[in-house]
């Protein structure tokens, strides 16, 4: 029923309606994955074939035109190419992604070919590279871009795209009437300049939006072909590197049984047979390690390290190595007290206390510390 009625609606009416469906896909909170977001852009994407199908049957735009022969509400109608190609790229096609990418590519190629007929954007190299393209192979490759150059080149597209995001915002507050009250209303006229002007940003934007989307499909096109093309491979059974492929030869070399163990080292109890051949196959099994384990097993420990052995067992240790010194000579006599009767020996102890007395005096304790014996 809905097919219908978009059937026998206008163009307009169609173009509206698939604004409206795309603005709510592109805020929604569904997951890009869900049934219900994928059936809405499914939606979305036939509205859009019906809208360019209309356009196609009326001839609309043209090359010998430009954007000053068409009114706003046909200037509008640029934009349903780049529409159904963002809607193609929101659809999910587990089967077939390179056609659905192929189809999105052509229409943003179709959008880009009339914005630069009519005068819109600007011929250049890059764009006709981009024009030019077809699939997974973007022809002839850009010279290499200084990352700093192509940083500042992103920064400024990306102001540009802000404020024309901004100005697009405020055309639309015009254009909705939201700003009378404050300006006192708004003149007709002025009004259809708003509308022209917001036709025009909407298409300019539209058009950054779609060079980028265009480097990004590119690169999505080339990893959807070769995993079919793996997928193909492994379904026909045309994988030449696997086992099945091989030569009756070289086929017990592939198998990862106990002949191709090779001969055991009775030291070390491991093969001296090598791990990869030549060919870059397995000869024999072998198990990847990781410090999983010891980081799961310190989870739970002390962030300070621990004793790994007992003091009697770093003594022990400190032994064996030499470092420590047991045994030696006998040990020295005690010095024999002085006699009371030998005056000699008396003075001369008497004498070596008092010089050492006048030392300590000069030269009190800490003195070189502090620097005192400096001149």
């Amino acid at each position: 029923m809905e097919h219908e009625e978009t059937q026998g609606a206008s163009l307009g009416i169609n173009f509206a309606r698939a604004q409206r469906q795309l603005q709510a896909i592109n805020n929604t909170p569904l997951a890009s994955s869900s049934v219900e977001y994928q059936q809405q852009v499914k939606d979305l994407v036939t509205l859009l074939y019906t809208c360019s199908s209309q356009v196609g049957r009326l001839s609309l735009f043209s090359s010998n035109e430009t954007v000053d022969d068409y009114s706003t509400s046909e200037l509008k109608l640029i934009l349903i190419n780049a529409y159904l190609g963002e809607g193609l790229q929101k659809l999910s096609a587990p089967e077939g992604r390179t056609a659905v990418l192929e189809e999105a590519l052509d229409q943003y190629k179709a959008f880009l070919t009339t914005c630069q007929a009519l005068g819109i954007v600007s011929k250049s190299a890059d764009m006709d590279r981009i024009l030019e393209s077809n699939g997974g192979d973007a022809g002839p490759k850009p010279k290499p871009v200084d990352p700093g150059v192509s940083r500042m080149q992103k920064i400024e597209r990306f102001k540009r795209m802000r404020a024309m995001q901004q100005a697009i915002t405020e055309l639309e507050a015009m254009i909705s009437g939201r700003d009378s009250k404050e300006a006192g209303g708004v003149e007709d006229e002025d009004i259809d300049e708003a509308e022209r002007d917001h036709a025009v940003k909407l298409i300019e934007l539209k058009i950054f939006q779609v060079i980028d989307d265009i480097v990004i499909l590119h690169s999505e096109f080339d990893m959807a072909k070769q995993m079919e093309e793996m997928k193909s491979r492994r379904i026909g059974g045309g994988n030449t590197e696997g086992p099945g492929n091989l030569s009756a030869g070289k086929e017990v070399e592939w198998r990862l049984d106990s002949q191709s163990y090779g001969q055991i080292d009775p030291r070390t109890g491991k093969s001296t047979q090598p791990i990869f051949n030549s060919n870059g196959q397995p000869t024999r099994p072998f198990v990847l390690t990781n410090d999983r384990q010891r980081i799961k097993d310190s989870v739970f420990r002390p962030d300070w390290a621990l004793p790994t052995m007992t003091i009697d067992e770093y003594l022990r240790q400190e032994q064996e190595n030499g470092n420590i010194i047991s045994g030696g000579g006998k040990e020295p006599d005690e010095k024999p007290d002085i006699d009371d009767n030998n005056h000699e020996a008396l003075d001369a102890d008497t004498l070596k206390k008092r010089e050492w007395d006048d030392y300590k005096d000069e030269n009190p304790k800490g003195m070189g510390n502090r620097g005192g014996n400096r001149g």
